[in-house]
């Protein structure tokens, strides 16, 4: 196993960074957690200082140094959060869609009760506020006007002049042995309408969840069908109508989840790259519900742009590690040999010990998988020591693994040779290059 050996080296700064970005996404999922929980109202003071608490717990696991523990409770608090908040918004949503239930209930009353008092002698001001709450008009006191209303039917099948349809409504309204609160006859009387309920709590997703523009289309529409006299004609509407709200929810919760997956990726493309991202960042601060067209190429280009700076990271991070490592085992290390590295795709190093012999490094640090292998720096030489300075590599490479471990990196071996399965690879440095030339210029 000591000849040339492929392996892969993850660096403690690797794993630092990844805890980094772990708690980046934390921290944005907890600020989205704390705005939409707010504007819904569904939010203490008490949730969200736990809530901190517990990101300085986790945040504390680095310097405990238990990263492993970060990484694996990071994402499922994240979880928590987006499930706590969903449970939220379902709350919320509830909440408006009994609202505008009760509301639909309280026009449909006012309507039945101007039609049965409609000849009836009573004040003005009660028949305007009826007419007010029939029409969908901010009222206070609905229900107390309502009740007004209702104890005013007592008498109106004694009052002359009432037309039969209206003595008949009347009556109706009356017929329960003792129908003496409006919630008792609401409770015998009042119908509930599927269709009407589904549209309702669709409409109030959209108005709690979207914007008011969304919902526009489809409340003028059930206006236009609660206008609707024609039976068959109403419930062709309302058929068409949940159909469509069912979409246009599902088109909603689409959009949200695709503009806040924007927001997660600006904010850590604002950590990490600052500057550099300026522009896109500001094209995503223009993002919202009523403007999606930009989200998915941010989304997009910001995706690139975030994993290809963790890549540039990381691998100089490999790259360093690994070059300090052989460093401290005696091999010479110049300033610009990482950035070399980078460029050539190899470097090899010498050392004293050793003389005419050395180390070649390479491969695509991006990746963390590396190419490392003794090699000889001259073809003259006695090639019978070849295979004693693969035996020697063998045991610096696994004294590199120690020191490389001891700091919290990772050199494992995916692919190794065997002593002398391939013969020394030779190489020469750049300075034994530039001495051939000048040997061959003075010459000439």
């Amino acid at each position: 196993m000591s000849g040339p050996k492929v392996v892969r080296i993850v660096t403690r700064e690797e794993i630092l960074e990844i805890c980094a970005g772990h708690l980046r996404r934390l921290e944005q999922a907890i600020a989205r957690w704390e705005q939409q929980g707010q504007r819904l109202g569904q939010l203490s003071a008490e949730e969200q200082a736990a809530t901190q608490a517990r990101f300085e717990q986790l945040r504390s696991l680095i310097d405990a140094d238990r990263l492993q523990e970060l990484q694996r409770q990071v994402p499922i608090e994240i979880e928590f959060l987006k499930d706590d908040l969903q449970q939220r918004e379902t709350r919320a949503v509830q909440q408006a869609t009994q609202q505008r239930q009760l509301a639909r209930r309280q026009r449909e009353n006012a309507t039945t009760l101007l039609g049965a008092l409609e000849a009836r002698p009573i004040s003005p001001q009660l028949r305007q506020q009826l007419q007010e709450i029939a029409d969908g008009q901010s009222t206070e006191a609905v229900e107390s006007i309502l009740a007004q209303g209702f104890a005013s039917l007592s008498a109106a099948t004694e009052q002359p002049g009432l037309s039969q349809a209206q003595l008949q409504l009347a009556q109706r309204l009356q017929e329960d042995p003792a129908p003496q609160s409006l919630a008792q006859w609401r409770a015998a009387h009042e119908q509930a309408e599927p269709r009407l309920e589904r549209i309702e709590q669709h409409i109030a997703q959209l108005l709690t969840l979207d914007q008011r523009a969304s919902a526009e289309p489809y409340l003028l529409k059930l206006r236009q069908i609660d206008a609707e006299t024609r039976t068959q004609q109403r419930n062709l509407l309302l058929d068409s109508l949940v159909l469509e709200l069912a979409q246009a929810t599902r088109d909603s919760q689409q959009r949200r989840a695709r503009l806040a997956r924007l927001q997660e990726l600006a904010s850590e493309a604002a950590t990490l790259l600052g500057d550099a991202a300026a522009q896109s960042l500001a094209e995503a601060e223009h993002c919202n519900l009523a403007n999606m067209a930009p989200v998915e190429p941010l989304i997009t280009r910001f995706s690139a742009m975030i994993e290809s700076e963790l890549q540039q990271r990381a691998a100089l991070a490999r790259r360093q590690a690994v070059l300090e490592g052989l460093s401290s085992l005696g091999y010479e290390v110049r300033e610009g040999m990482a950035t070399a590295w980078a460029r050539d795709g190899r470097v090899v190093l010498r050392k004293s010990a050793t003389p005419g012999y050395g180390v070649e490094v390479g491969g695509n640090a991006d990746n963390g998988r590396l190419q490392v292998r003794a090699v000889a720096l001259s073809a003259q030489r006695d090639q019978g020591r070849d295979q004693d300075i693969e035996t020697i590599w063998c045991g610096e490479f696994q004294r590199l693994q120690k020191l490389l471990a001891a700091q919290g990196d990772d050199l494992s071996i995916e692919k190794a040779l065997a002593v002398g399965a391939v013969p020394l690879k030779e190489v020469q440095l750049e300075d034994h290059r530039e001495v051939q030339r000048q040997t061959l210029q003075q010459r000439h």
